[in-house]
């Protein structure tokens, strides 16, 4: 079994003590927002060989620099098409989409020409490839995933009433794409119906208005605070997850959870954020069509006398997350690349908030009480 270290992204919307607590090691007052595993260069992994003597030193040492007992996964495994994480909001991300695999090369492709620097704040683009989604919370989560059904998303615009009828009867005459490009279309007319529709908003007990209200303290101007009441509030219970495949509009609110991705970082912002904002390039990526159902849930697999296994359908993605809740001894064969990481529990070989590397082939045999999110390529 090789250990994986991970490496951590101190980014400022982090909660400060989730991801220590999770690690069992003392918060030091920065905001954890991630926790990466993989090849990816924007925090590739490295290994650490673990045998009995030296697990427990290594353990303590699972985020820091081991120096010499170290070597990259990417020596290791070669590059994956996946990174695991483990993501921890105290505040609410950009409003945001991904691009699909054709986007993403034609969009690295035109920057590259454009000759933007890789590393420029504003690069979109920075490789060719696809950024598909999967977030499982541990714990509740709250979130903004894919566009409501517009029915529904009328008849709460008309009760929040103000500028919110406006959106209403515009997006009842039209389609989510209309109402999108009006909201971004700037002018003063829309300065005055954002803040017309946030103040309405103070006075409406629904969720999506609440978050508006608070989302407008920090983002007072800004059309995208409007923007979300067109998009499905979510609060995902521990084991649920939202899968969000290219052209979806979201925003993370809160909450910690296991994300696993395509291993890209194209990420295509409109609002909520003081990163670069591409309105019109997001208006090209997002999908406008409603999400009835956005939350995933985890479907049976197999059942044994000590695990029980499930797995979350994420259709075109390159990986497949599994969840394994073992209770006893199971032994874990891998077909493919894995990565496994103990999110509750603990066993004989892999404690809680560890990552192992296991190759094609390669099997471990866990004794314990414990819950394993794997994550395998989708080949």
């Amino acid at each position: 079994m090789k250990l994986v270290r991970g490496v951590v992204q101190h980014y400022s919307w982090g909660h400060q003590s989730s991801i220590p607590r999770l690690l069992d090691i003392e918060p030091d007052g920065r905001p954890w927002a991630e926790l990466w595993f993989g090849t990816h260069l924007g925090g590739a992994s490295k290994v650490l060989s673990v045998d009995d003597a030296t697990a427990a030193a290594l353990r303590r040492s699972a985020t820091d620099d081991t120096g010499g007992q170290s070597v990259p996964l990417l020596s290791v495994a070669g590059e994956l098409p996946f990174l695991l994480k483990v993501l921890a909001a105290a505040e609410p991300l950009s409003l945001q989409s991904h691009p699909s695999t054709e986007q993403a090369k034609a969009g690295y492709a035109r920057e590259n020409r454009l000759n933007i620097p890789v590393g420029n704040s504003r690069r979109i683009y920075r490789d060719p490839f696809a950024k598909p989604e999967l977030i499982c919370a541990l714990g509740p989560f709250e979130a903004l995933c894919g566009f409501r059904e517009p029915v529904a998303t009328v008849e709460l615009l008309h009760s929040i009433g103000g500028g919110a009828s406006i959106i209403a009867r515009l997006l009842a005459d039209h389609d989510l794409d209309h109402a999108m490009r009006y909201l971004f279309g700037g002018g003063q007319e829309i300065q005055v119906l954002v803040k017309d529709v946030i103040e309405a908003c103070q006075n409406h007990e629904s969720p999506s208005a609440q978050w508006v209200t608070r989302l407008a303290v920090a983002y007072p101007d800004d059309p995208a605070v409007v923007a979300s009441l067109l998009l499905n509030y979510v609060t995902l219970q521990a084991g649920e997850a939202l899968y969000l495949d290219p052209g979806n509009l979201h925003a993370y609110l809160s909450g910690t959870g296991i994300e696993v991705m395509g291993s890209s970082d194209n990420v295509v912002r409109c609002g909520l954020t003081n990163k670069h904002v591409d309105v019109n390039e997001l208006l090209a990526t997002v999908v406008p069509q409603p999400l009835p159902d956005p939350i995933v849930r985890a479907t049976p697999v197999s059942k044994t006398e000590a695990g029980r296994l499930w797995k979350y359908e994420t259709p075109d993605a390159p990986f497949i997350l599994w969840v394994h809740q073992i209770d006893g001894t199971e032994t874990l064969r891998a077909r493919t690349r894995e990565l496994t990481l103990c999110g509750v529990g603990a066993t004989n070989l892999l404690h809680r908030g560890e990552v192992c590397y296991l190759a094609p082939g390669e099997e471990i045999t866990l004794s314990g009480k414990a819950t394993l999110f794997r994550v395998t390529e989708n080949n």
